[in-house]
């Protein structure tokens, strides 16, 4: 992404409706799939600022530890209190294999030239019995400056995704659209935007809310959506919506070990490695 858009991101995850109605999504999607098991690896790849990651602690419980992991050193700055981080090549991430109880790449696939490569790859630090929650932007009809200033690659239908899990070799996810409820002036807007001609300078979505009740209450309708997730296991299909997620768990975990990798800054280490 843009570098002076990149500074502002995790100011944006703290507040804006979008961030907080996903994470609400993500943490009633995670406590339903895992079902009461202990999580006590999740790892984030392509997790962005590390601040933005205190929330994925309280899914896994008391127990859990968290780890981050990105290419961009510069995300790692305010790594906070009981969270692990990790800069590396998120094409080769020095773990050692089933090393993780649930994998989230949240946003991450559209940013990647080989998406199929990056999703082989977290499937391999994947352990036993752990679960891989992916999710995407939907509808290339839905392309525009947000997707410019971000430095997407594409955009997402749930043909196309399941088609990179395919080149991937994995098994066929559940795919599920979600923000169903505000798809409708979302699109609206985003067409009419592309009707009057896109600006000199690609300007983020984010920018066009601010911190208050009409925020709030954008993250409370944003956030309807997780009762009506089906699991992974169902065969229902939902309206389309702005957002797609696909989740597959996988069929005991080992302690996690990160190799030696020349290319990755260490922040934090579990303590197994240390």
């Amino acid at each position: 992404m843009d570098r002076e858009y990149a500074e502002r991101y995790g100011h944006f995850e703290q507040w804006h409706w979008w961030f907080r109605g996903r994470q609400r999504i993500i943490v009633e999607v995670l406590r339903r799939e895992l079902g009461g098991r202990a999580a006590h690896w999740i790892g984030s790849v392509g997790s962005g600022p590390a601040e933005g990651l205190s929330w994925v602690k309280a899914v896994g419980g008391a127990t859990a530890r968290v780890v981050g992991i990105d290419a961009d050193l510069m995300h790692a700055r305010r790594v906070v209190p009981g969270l692990d981080y990790v800069v590396g090549d998120l094409a080769a991430m020095p773990f050692a294999p089933a090393s993780l109880d649930a994998i989230l790449a949240l946003d991450v696939l559209e940013h990647l030239d080989d998406d199929s490569a990056g999703l082989r790859e977290a499937a391999r630090l994947l352990g036993p019995g752990g679960l891989l929650l992916v999710t995407v932007p939907a509808l290339p009809s839905l392309w525009g400056p947000q997707d410019v200033i971000n430095h997407h690659q594409r955009r997402y239908t749930r043909k196309t995704l399941w088609d990179a899990f395919a080149r991937a070799g994995l098994p066929r996810p559940s795919i599920t659209y979600f923000n169903t409820l505000l798809f409708p002036p979302v699109a609206v807007a985003r067409w009419v935007r592309r009707a009057l001609g896109s600006p000199a300078r690609a300007r983020s979505d984010f920018d066009d809310n601010r911190p208050g009740l009409l925020n709030d209450v954008l993250a409370g309708v944003f956030a309807r959506a997780s009762p009506c997730l089906p699991r992974a296991d169902a065969g229902r299909r939902e309206p389309a919506g702005h957002r797609a997620r696909g989740l597959i768990p996988r069929p005991r975990r080992r302690d996690v070990a990160l190799r030696d990798f020349p290319n990755a800054v260490r922040l934090a280490v579990p303590p197994e490695t240390r």
